[in-house]
């Protein structure tokens, strides 16, 4: 009995290991795996009638509320004269590799970070302020280009590392290092599985 509950503990494991490996691509630019990757990405950071010229809470409340958006904690926007700009991150002229299909841009962005209190379910919000940093955009291929999918944040204030490849480059980004540790991963499950059978 203790043999079956160690066998579906490995399993559960195993299962996590391997969601784990299908959260992004290895390098920046592959083919995405979703189509609508880059529109829900302008949606979130890129929308029509951004009041960047303001700080007012409830003009920003007022722009979540209309994009749908008051159940993230944390959001980050552009204006949509930026838009250019912030897909070149995605290109060999504006970004740095840095992991897996993460890149980060070779010069710094102003754009504006809103912080919610999601538990108040009203966008709620708790500050609105304006930033200068470099950013890092999750960049896929979505119809022959490599285009931003994903925002994430850069809390410590990341700069571009000059020894890396740069963004959109074929040896850019991780050089499948995720996938290797959960293959190898797998195949020690596996190998417990089968001495546990064996047994």
């Amino acid at each position: 009995m203790l043999r079956m509950e160690v066998l579906v503990l490995v399993l559960v494991l195993m299962g996590v290991s391997v969601s784990g490996a299908v959260e992004g691509n290895p390098r920046p630019c592959m083919r995405a795996k979703h189509n609508n990757a880059h529109n829900v990405f302008l949606k979130r950071h890129l929308p029509d009638g951004v009041p960047l010229q303001t700080l007012d809470q409830n003009l920003w409340g007022a722009l979540l509320r209309q994009i749908k958006t008051c159940g993230r904690p944390t959001q980050s926007f552009f204006h949509s004269s930026q838009r250019a700009l912030v897909s070149s991150v995605c290109t060999r002229s504006g970004g740095k590799a840095l992991s897996g299909n993460l890149c980060i841009s070779k010069q710094p962005f102003n754009f504006v970070t809103v912080r919610l209190d999601v538990d108040e379910g009203t966008c709620g919000i708790r500050s609105v302020r304006n930033e200068t940093k470099h950013i890092i955009l999750g960049c896929d291929e979505i119809g022959n280009a490599c285009q931003p999918v994903h925002f994430e944040g850069n809390p410590t204030s990341r700069v571009p590392n000059n020894n890396l490849p740069d963004c959109g480059d074929g040896s850019a980004g991780g050089s499948g290092s995720r996938l290797v540790l959960h293959h190898t991963l797998l195949i020690s499950t596996l190998s417990v599985i089968a001495s546990l059978i064996w047994c």
